[in-house]
């Protein structure tokens, strides 16, 4: 097996780590029939910039598992990381799913889709290698984790989200943080290294940013908002100075690039047993459907 940049087998990196299996939790379809625009806190500039990232996600998990899905053989003999891979691989099929119910109750999240279906099939597919769009799938996992654990360590977060689409938002938070490092541990497996892992994510950086601000524009045009600066203000506002949602990335965000990095060093056991039974337990907030075989 390669060993990747940190010359050794992702099982002999954490035994802890590699015994930590994620569980797929199928949600409930959500009741949203009366779901108002304004449903962060009411402000609806950010309440779109919520929608356009929610408008990426089924077409960019089903990304992830594709890429992920590709170096599947880097990880045989290694019967734990085979078990996350299949674990990561119903989590983001789940999310997908979620974010599509979500998303028909957002006007031109379908437009959305269909521009990153062809960016990421029809461009980053033709474009980049195999290993390189898995590198591209760790980079992106890398910061919705963060932007996950946020979600759940900060209440002013939890307290501005309606309480209808409040569950799919913690359960897909939760489940973000819980398989944070299986798409990087495959890249080790598949030779990632550290030269490519860098020029990989700030590429995917730049990129992210620039779909997001189209994305966010498309959206706030079917409003009326894309031409109001008052908008755009208060979304950068909302991202880097108050609650500063970017802003607090930051540290974490840079030390992907050091050598060495692994996305487990952000300890996270805490923070996943303190929400697991508030979310999942009897009476959780987090309404789950039998998963089928």
């Amino acid at each position: 097996m390669a060993r990747g940049d940190l010359g050794r087998k992702p099982a002999e990196a954490d035994p802890e780590r590699m015994a930590r299996v994620p569980t797929v939790r199928p949600l409930s379809r959500p009741r949203l029939e009366e779901l108002p625009l304004d449903w962060y806190a009411g402000d609806l500039d950010v309440s779109l910039f919520w929608d356009a990232l929610s408008a990426v996600f089924p077409e960019g998990e089903r990304f992830f598992v594709r890429a992920v899905k590709a170096h599947r053989d880097a990880a045989l003999g290694d019967a734990e990381l085979l078990a996350r891979i299949d674990a990561f691989v119903g989590q983001e099929a789940a999310h997908g799913f979620a974010h599509m119910t979500l998303n028909q109750h957002v006007a031109g999240a379908g437009r959305v889709e269909e521009r990153l279906r062809w960016i990421l099939r029809d461009g980053a597919e033709a474009l980049l290698t195999p290993r390189q769009r898995l590198g591209v799938t760790c980079a992106l996992e890398h910061f919705t984790a963060l932007l996950a654990a946020q979600l759940l360590e900060d209440p002013r977060h939890r307290a501005a989200i309606d309480e209808r689409v409040l569950p799919l938002w913690l359960w897909h938070a939760f489940e973000e943080v819980e398989h944070a490092d299986v798409a990087f541990d495959v890249y080790l497996a598949a030779g990632g290294t550290l030269a490519e892992r860098r020029a990989t994510m700030a590429l995917t950086t730049a990129l992210f940013v620039a779909f997001m601000l189209w994305f966010y524009g498309m959206l706030a045009a079917d409003v009326g908002r894309a031409r109001r600066p008052a908008s755009w203000w208060r979304v950068a506002r909302f991202l880097w100075l108050d609650p500063g949602l970017t802003r607090r990335l930051l540290p974490d965000y840079l030390a992907y690039y050091r050598a060495g990095f692994h996305p487990s060093e952000k300890r996270v056991d805490a923070l996943l047993e303190r929400w697991r039974e508030r979310l999942f337990g009897d009476g959780g907030i987090v309404p789950l459907r039998a998963a089928r075989a």
